[in-house]
Formats: C-alpha cells, sequence, structure tokens
C-alpha cells in the first residue's frame, strides 16, 4: 500500500490506486466515494475505481468516505488540519473560511479534535442546504453521521462536551453555484500559493514503508487515545462504535489457510510465530470486513465490543492455535482437531467418492 505509483490526477485532485481497498481484495464491494460523489466522476469499472477526471469538480467531499485515504486534495490535507487543531485559535470548521468541504472529515477526525482540544469543533453546516455538490444531500447525510458517530463515541466514554453545528443560514442568499464558486475559488487561490514539491502529511506517511498500510486517521486516533485514557471514564464498551472491530475465528471451522492473513490490508492479523496459529492486533483493524469476506469456511466473525486500552496500546491476542500433525492420506500437514489423523480434504474426499472405489463383487 505505501507504492504510489498508480494515480490519477485532476487539476487539484488525486486518487491513488494503490491505496484504494477494492484493489487489496478484487471482490471488496466498498464504493462508498462512488455513491457520495456529486458529479459521478468516480466510477468501478471492472470491479476497479477509476477516477474521470474531466468530470472531477475538486469538492473534496468525498474525501472523508475513504476507509484508507485513497483520495487527497492538493490544498488541504485533513490529518494535518486534525493534528494542528488544539493549537488553532479557531475552532471553527467552515467550507467558506478554515477548510474545505466538511466531506473530507469523518468521526476519526472529530474524535481526535475532541480529545485532544479542550475546546470541542464548530462545524458549520449553515451553507450544506443550498450547496451545488450537495446533490440530493448526500455530502450533508454523510457529515452529520461522522459528526454523530463521534458524538456518540464521546458520551459513551464520559466526555461531557459535544461537537457542534451551525445552523443559521447565510444571510446574503446567493445562487448556489456562485456559492460553490466562491468556494471553490479559495480551494484553489490556496493551492497555488503552495510549494508545489511540498507533500501533505498523509501522503508523507503512505510513503514512509513502516505504515504497513494503516491510514494516518487512524494513527492519530489511536495516540489521541493513549494520551487521553485518563479522561474517559469507561474504556470497555459494548459496541464497536463504526470504527473499531474485534475478531473471533471459530477453532473448529478454522483450516489455518492463511487467506485472511494474506489479504489484510493493514496487518491486523498475523501468524503466531511458529506458523500454526492467528494473532490479531486490534489496534490495527480498520473493520474493513475483508476478512470475513474472504474466509471459504466462514470461520472468522467481527464479534461486539470494544477495549479502548487495547486498541490505545495495540494489545494483541492469538485468536486460534492448532497443532499441526501429518495427514495419513496425503501426508500433508494439516490443523489437527482431534480423532483420526485425516484432513478435511481427504475425509471429504473419501466421503464424497467411496462409491467409485466399491468393487464389483461387493455391488
Amino acid at each position: 500500500m505505501n507504492d504510489l505509483t498508480f494515480v490519477q490526477k485532476s487539476e487539484l485532485f488525486s486518487y491513488s490506486g494503490t491505496n484504494c481497498i477494492r484493489n487489496d481484495y478484487y471482490h471488496n464491494a466498498c464504493q462508498k466515494c462512488v455513491d457520495i460523489c456529486p458529479e459521478n466522476a468516480l466510477n468501478i469499472v471492472r470491479n476497479k475505481l477509476v477516477l474521470f477526471s474531466n468530470e472531477c469538480i475538486e469538492c473534496a467531499g468525498c474525501i472523508g468516505s475513504c476507509p484508507t485515504e485513497a483520495l487527497s486534495i492538493k490544498s488541504f490535507d485533513p490529518n494535518a488540519y486534525t493534528a494542528s487543531f488544539k493549537e488553532n485559535k479557531e475552532k471553527l470548521l467552515s467550507c467558506k473560511k478554515t477548510t474545505t468541504c466538511l466531506g473530507a472529515f469523518d468521526a476519526h477526525h472529530y474524535i481526535t479534535m475532541g480529545l485532544n482540544s479542550p475546546e470541542m469543533p464548530l462545524c458549520d453546516m449553515a451553507h450544506c442546504e443550498g450547496c451545488a455538490v450537495n446533490k440530493d444531500s448526500k455530502i450533508e447525510s454523510f457529515i452529520r453521521s461522522e459528526i454523530q458517530k463521534a458524538n456518540d463515541f464521546l458520551l459513551e466514554c464520559g466526555i461531557e462536551n459535544r461537537i457542534n453545528t451551525i445552523e443559521e443560514k447565510p444571510e446574503d442568499e446567493n445562487s448556489r453555484r456562485t456559492i460553490f464558486k466562491a468556494a471553490f475559488s479559495k480551494v484553489k487561490d490556496a493551492a497555488k500559493e503552495k510549494d508545489t514539491s511540498s507533500v501533505s502529511m498523509t501522503i508523507a506517511h503512505q510513503r514512509n514503508p513502516n505504515t504497513n498500510g494503516l491510514p494516518l486517521k487512524h494513527l492519530h486516533l489511536k495516540q489521541a487515545l493513549k494520551a487521553n485514557l485518563s479522561k474517559l471514564t469507561k474504556t470497555r464498551h459494548e459496541t464497536n462504535f463504526g470504527i473499531f472491530a474485534k475478531k473471533e475465528i471459530s477453532f473448529t471451522d478454522c483450516t489455518n489457510c492463511g487467506d485472511c492473513i494474506q489479504f489484510c490490508p493493514t496487518g491486523a492479523l498475523l501468524n503466531t510465530s511458529d506458523k500454526q496459529g492467528i494473532n490479531f492486533n486490534v489496534g490495527d483493524c480498520i473493520a474493513c470486513g475483508i476478512c470475513d469476506h474472504i474466509c471459504k469456511t466462514d470461520a472468522i466473525k467481527t464479534a461486539d465490543g470494544i477495549d479502548l486500552v487495547n486498541v490505545a496500546y495495540d494489545r494483541g491476542e492469538q485468536l486460534v492455535h492448532y497443532e499441526m500433525v501429518m495427514c495419513h492420506e496425503c501426508r500433508c500437514p494439516y490443523p489437527y482437531r482431534g480423532g483420526d489423523p485425516i484432513c478435511d480434504r481427504c475425509a471429504n474426499y473419501k466421503k464424497d467418492f467411496e462409491h467409485v472405489f466399491t468393487l464389483a463383487r461387493d455391488v
């Protein structure tokens, strides 16, 4: 995920195919950015995400929807803004004053800002209604859902303050197109003022070979949790908040094939040192669901509940472990679960094709 060779661009907007979760696993059905794009600039072609740069209006409304940060805009980095939020005098998040479209943020960013700063973000939603990029209210719905998700998390953790919104409409009722053009002009002007050789915090993180594909917004959230655990009155929860994922593996169903490990985009699933089991680091899981889908025997599941201490400190656990023995039929090692030393493949073959080997005298 750190090889940034497959990148599609418009003037300001970029899509990194090497960071897109659909490209990690062919059968992944993620299309959050496609669903939210107001101009159909992002499309699925042969099961891969493709940017139609001529259609992209560079509104940045889709950036926050991407779980692996494959989308970016040259003039604004939501992770850099989140990292500096505590020091910012202005706590207002507004597409008219301080940020690009609030669709560039998701719950990770809001929670991180809320934990690290004594003052909560104040989100300007007054311009969403009638905005040219908010077709069918898709972007506004996304923004509100992420703010609500963040507030639910903070409430459950015992944080009293909430992320609030400004709902009053602007006094000057300009046309929808005029409002959009004014906001977009600010973005383009800001981009021209920046050194074109500069690299955003997010891109620099992705180019680091030691990140193992973990999105920077997820790393920032873990760091914020670790630094502010003393503020939380509750760290063990019965829900995953739609942000984290706790995994379980059935001992009787798992074949130890390793597919879930191979296709995990962040390395949250990994082999035990003896290669006979599977470990799980909850702090590196981004709840993409690839492992749930790829398991041929449905042995791996997403369980309810999360311990934020385990997330913050990257505490791993062993999900399953087997004694590997030699099958007495095919002489191949397999995870032994008791009984006759015969692997599932040979046992099923013997059962399904027993009639083929029946002698004529026995018929």
